[in-house]
């Protein structure tokens, strides 16, 4: 990791293109859904309209809806290119899943693959899927519906699991819970995969090469991990939901409502926003609204994002 916060070894993110270049790897933002409101209070079990007003002074307003406790969130996917490979992390909503309990994730017709073609990528061109854990809104363009059947979307890549992740998921479902394992993520992005025989099952600390490894990153789910990206210098850390929005960079001491360990995930997000603090490592989130990225310094008890 990069130990000071030198432009020579700072990636450089175009706003204009959504991309990041670290070294000889580049980084594009690939998006599903943006936009898209939630509660504070559903989020986050410590926040109440007077502390989330003052935190909306402090934050940019595309980050906020009509109310300062109306969270917006962003959901995207990260195409990592290096010499060697073509690489997906998170795989966000995906289209025509069944998720009544999620208008804006339900019987979606949406634009993803054709800003992955923008983006210079066919899904045959794929060479690797990474999800950095498995909630429905990280897996869910694993899969496209294809004659009334849930197949790979991307039929050359490896789709990359952390083992301890997908063992979990699958101890749930196979204990045949009386509703779906994630919403149906489980069986309708996840299953067939596997049933493909396109899976494999890596250490959280798995490297990939290239300058690409994971890192582990427990708490948000019981096998959650980190990506990175490091090349001639320079450093971005794709964090997931280790930090779910950009409040959590003034109280990272909050955990969210969907962390299976609050504790575990506080001590997570702590670690990471002390190591990346002050350094040239850039920060890239799964759902914090464009163009909020970059490195972190320190903010008092908190910390705010350099762009």
């Amino acid at each position: 990791m990069a130990d000071a916060l030198n432009p020579a070894t700072r990636p450089t993110w175009n706003i204009d293109r959504d991309s990041c270049q670290v070294g000889n790897i580049g980084i594009n933002r690939i998006v599903d859904l943006e936009n898209i409101p939630f509660a504070a209070d559903l989020i986050y079990p410590d926040s109440t309209p007077e502390i989330m007003e003052k935190i909306a002074g402090r934050l940019d307003k595309i980050h906020f809806g009509e109310t300062s406790s109306d969270l917006y969130l962003s959901f995207h996917s990260y195409l990592i290119r290096t010499a060697n490979h073509t690489i997906l992390v998170d795989l966000c909503c995906g289209n025509d899943k069944h998720r009544p309990t999620r208008p804006h994730w339900h019987q979606r017709s949406g634009p993803f693959l054709d800003n992955l073609a923008e983006a210079g990528v066919a899904p045959d061109e794929v060479d690797i899927v990474m999800c950095t854990h498995l909630h429905a809104d990280h897996v869910g363009w694993n899969t496209k519906l294809e004659n009334g059947t849930w197949v790979p979307t991307f039929p050359n890549a490896r789709y990359l699991f952390a083992e301890k992740e997908y063992n979990y998921w699958q101890a749930l479902h196979d204990a045949n819970p009386p509703e779906p394992v994630m919403y149906g993520s489980f069986e309708d992005s996840v299953l067939p995969v596997i049933s493909s025989g396109q899976a494999e099952f890596v250490a959280g600390d798995h490297n990939v090469g290239s300058g690409v490894f994971l890192e582990p990153a427990y708490g948000h789910t019981p096998g959650n991990v980190m990506i990175h990206a490091e090349d001639n210098g320079r450093h971005a850390i794709l964090c997931g939901d280790a930090i779910h929005h950009p409040v959590q960079l003034i109280h990272p001491e909050w955990s969210t409502n969907f962390c299976s360990d609050q504790s575990e995930s506080r001590a997570t997000r702590l670690a990471l926003l002390a190591n990346c603090a002050g350094t040239s490592t850039m920060l890239l989130p799964a759902h914090f609204q464009s163009p909020e990225y970059g490195t972190i310094e320190k903010d008092g008890d908190g910390y705010h994002l350099v762009r």
